[in-house]
């Protein structure tokens, strides 16, 4: 490797600590939803009524706790099957 660990060929390269494009939109995108975005998605979901205002609730809540995966599990002892029901959350490793 003609190059030490942390170091490049290009001296005019990105300087320590600069932050690259996408970073920068979602660190704008961001401040929008959390200030003046917040205040109009509140007020467009409570004009929500009903069936609408529950589906809209309810596919938000997937993103602040998520989805449990039902999982099978069969045991067999001396010629007995035990199924047990296991709920693993999504994406975790089950540990």
């Amino acid at each position: 490797m003609p190059f030490k660990k942390g170091q490049s060929g290009n001296k005019n390269g990105r300087p320590e600590g600069a932050v690259n494009k996408k970073t920068a939109q979602w660190q704008t995108f961001s401040e929008y939803c959390l200030n003046g975005g917040l205040q109009r998605f509140e007020q467009e979901l409570n004009s929500l009524e009903g069936k609408q205002f529950v589906d809209a609730f309810l596919t938000l809540l997937e993103y602040h706790k998520p989805k449990l995966a039902r999982t099978e599990v069969k045991h067999e002892l001396e010629n007995e099957t035990i199924k047990q029901l296991v709920f693993v959350a999504k994406g975790s490793t089950g540990k």
